[in-house]
């Protein structure tokens, strides 16, 4: 007997997105339209940055089937890909017998490729008999630890995520381009906008609320609206900060949109700044000038925007950076000095003059 939460219908499993393209390019291959799989779950900001790979797949391929196995929290966003034909949907609320229900369906789809652009225990059942031929991306897991644990790097020279997809995905001849991920959403930036993204999934991943406070009324002394973004989980440090600004000079979205409706409103603002999170990529991908901070972790992780115009801040050299890969909730060495060593002057002086060149500012 199948379990509760086994996604078996079409209506729970598997949704349908259709596309058109463009004219095919030769490729010599057998099949010479070969049906795709790529497995990546989470998190938000891996799952955009997926949208190069699965440009260029489609510009190749373009009668291919090229599917997408994701997470369901992140199911919203897909809408906003362009050249997926098909997303199976995985609730982890399913467990083990929900993972291998949904291997049985992914199983009759007879696909001629899979891309664990993910490589995780979920994406390893999931994998298994699917596919003659399979691909599994190389996260340099090793020199990663290298990094976090003596500070030794050896990913200078590695390729970041983005690079990687496009590694686990050479068997097709598909190359990277350099360019950095793309949402379809219209392109409507409005200048007098500066969207602020306070929040991220730890701790210590997160700037001070107050410096961003204090970058969002100095922007608004000089004529901007503040857009407050985040999850539903981000509402208690977005509301603090609204209440540090002028009534009718913010709108607080956090924990109001849904994600496809957040990209859309991030879209709208001349630039974000934002903590190393997932909607640092959703900016990106919506072309909206981004400001990084990055505190714990560092941009040889491969999270680094690749939009010429993007700016990352943080405190080169300091001696315990990276503590982590993916963040923590404590500062390791109690001083957290790779976020209170970034001043919010270093955001304003960064911002003002991109923005004032198109900008309704009041003073110079």
């Amino acid at each position: 007997m199948v379990g509760k939460g086994l996604f078996i219908s079409l209506s729970c499993s598997t949704k349908y997105y259709f596309q058109q393209h463009a004219s095919p390019n030769e490729f010599r291959l057998n099949p010479p339209m070969p049906s795709i799989l790529i497995l990546r779950l989470s998190s938000l900001g891996d799952i955009v940055l997926l949208t190069p790979l699965i440009r260029a797949l489609r510009e190749r391929f373009p009668e291919s089937r090229i599917d997408l196995v994701l997470a369901k929290e992140y199911e919203a966003i897909v809408p906003l890909m362009e050249g997926i034909s098909k997303v199976h949907v995985f609730d982890k609320k399913s467990g083990f017998r929900g993972l291998l229900g949904l291997r049985r369906i992914l199983q009759k789809e007879n696909y001629d490729y899979v891309f664990d652009l993910h490589n995780v225990l979920r994406t390893r059942i999931l994998r298994l008999v699917l596919a003659q031929h399979h691909s599994v991306i190389n996260k340099r897991t090793f020199r990663r630890w290298l990094l976090v644990r003596y500070k030794f790097d050896r990913l200078k020279q590695a390729p970041d995520v983005i690079g990687r997809y496009f590694e686990t995905a050479a068997p097709l001849g598909v190359k990277d381009a350099g360019v950095g991920p793309k949402l379809n959403i219209p392109s409507n930036h409005d200048a007098a906008r500066i969207a602020i993204a306070p929040g991220s999934r730890h701790w210590n991943k997160r700037w001070p609320a107050a410096n961003f406070a204090i970058v969002a009324k100095e922007l608004v002394t000089r004529g901007y609206h503040i857009d407050v973004h985040g999850s539903e989980a981000d509402r208690d440090i977005a509301e603090w900060i609204a209440k540090e600004l002028p009534p009718g000079s913010y709108t607080n979205f956090a924990g109001t949109l849904s994600l496809a409706d957040a990209t859309r409103e991030i879209g709208k603002a001349g630039a974000i700044i934002t903590n190393d999170s997932g909607l640092m990529h959703i900016a990106e991908a919506a072309g909206t000038r981004v400001i990084a901070i990055f505190g714990p972790t560092v941009t040889q992780f491969g999270f680094k925007p690749r939009a010429a115009d993007a700016v990352v801040l943080e405190v080169k050299g300091l001696y315990c950076r990276p503590c982590t890969a993916n963040g923590l909730e404590h500062c390791p060495e109690k001083h957290f000095r790779c976020m209170m060593e970034i001043a919010p002057e270093q955001a304003i002086e960064i911002l003002w003059p991109m923005a004032s060149n198109t900008s309704p500012g009041t003073k110079a």
